[in-house]
């Protein structure tokens, strides 16, 4: 009896022996796959793959962090080597590049917007993309013609409309908001009044009104009293004379005028336009409208070849900025 469960045993050994050997054999002729290894055929290659959670016990973390703790992990190609690693965001996003001052984002997929007939000033570093794309000026369209024709463009215009520019810029009124205004001057200072107006934008001076004159009739008084701050209009100057005004050509802008009056003396007396800034016509009070040599509002226009017409001896004109061309 213990003879036969000798053999048994022995038997039982032999078999067991002989199947590891075939196991073996077939694994070593990848006719057996292992669980930390697969064969698979691909287009005649043969491809390594390793089941992901294999992968994840097998790899040395690169260190990178990932969201949740942990660390990103290297990927293994066909050839067995490691790839580069990458950096895994909190979000799963992918990353986007920073835009520069005069980019523009466009959605994917779209086509980015042809450039807009206008000139435009430079992106700045204090304001806005968004904001600095208010500040440009462009050719008279049909509607800005039929609004200033027979008003501020008199009827005996010499100056022709291809001479003259429709300007927008945002301002800061004196309620402390952002606003948009408007004005027409003349092709050559279109873009020194561009870049004038946003200076003054990036420090927030005050600015009460910028609307066309027409708005008042192109009644310059009209417009002064309302504290309206304007450029073109076809006029004389307001001082007995026949000779046209620098406004006439669009060469001249007045800025915040109630309270930069302009004050000459005509037979003997002194005369303020307009009538209701005649308490501003001192000089010496402390007003924060007030134009001053040497200001941020002086130095924008003079700054760009402007005179300002308060450094005149007499009259003087606090208000009235003008640039003549050669």
């Amino acid at each position: 009896m213990f003879r036969k469960r000798i053999n048994v045993i022995v038997i039982a050994v032999l078999l067991a022996a002989g199947l590891l050997i075939v196991f073996k054999i077939l694994q070593y002729n990848n006719l057996f796959p292992s669980l930390t290894g697969r064969l698979m055929i691909n287009e005649g290659e043969k491809v390594t793959t390793v089941p992901a959670q294999e992968a994840v016990n097998s790899l040395e973390p690169t260190g990178v962090p990932v969201s949740g703790g942990g660390s990103a992990l290297e990927s293994i190609s066909g050839s067995g080597q490691k790839s580069e690693p990458y950096q895994v965001s909190g979000t799963d996003q992918e990353s986007k590049p920073e835009l520069g001052a005069n980019s523009t984002s466009v959605p994917a997929g779209q086509i980015p917007p042809e450039e807009k007939p206008v000139q435009e000033a430079g992106a700045s570093d204090t304001i806005s993309q968004e904001d600095a794309s208010m500040f440009h000026y462009t050719e008279l369209a049909q509607e800005i013609k039929d609004r200033i024709t027979g008003v501020s463009y008199a009827d005996n215009c010499e100056v022709p409309y291809s001479e003259l520019r429709y300007v927008q810029v945002l301002y800061w009124g004196f309620d402390g908001e952002s606003h948009s205004g408007e004005m027409i001057v003349n092709k050559a200072i279109a873009a020194d009044v561009v870049d004038i107006f946003k200076e003054l934008y990036e420090a927030k001076y005050p600015i009460e009104r910028m609307v066309l004159i027409d708005e008042y009739n192109a009644d310059d008084n009209a417009s002064m009293a309302a504290n309206n701050t304007s450029a073109f209009c076809y006029r004389v100057i307001d001082n007995g004379s026949k000779r046209l005004s620098n406004h006439s050509y669009g060469l001249a802008i007045d800025i915040n005028p109630l309270y930069n009056p302009y004050v000459r003396p005509i037979d003997g007396k002194t005369v303020i336009s307009p009538e209701e800034g005649a308490e501003y016509a001192d000089r010496t009070l402390d007003n924060p409208y007030y134009i001053r040599k040497g200001d941020i509002c002086y130095q924008a226009f003079t700054s760009r070849g402007f005179t300002w017409g308060g450094d005149w001896k007499n009259p003087k004109d606090y208000q009235h900025f003008e640039k003549k061309l050669d």
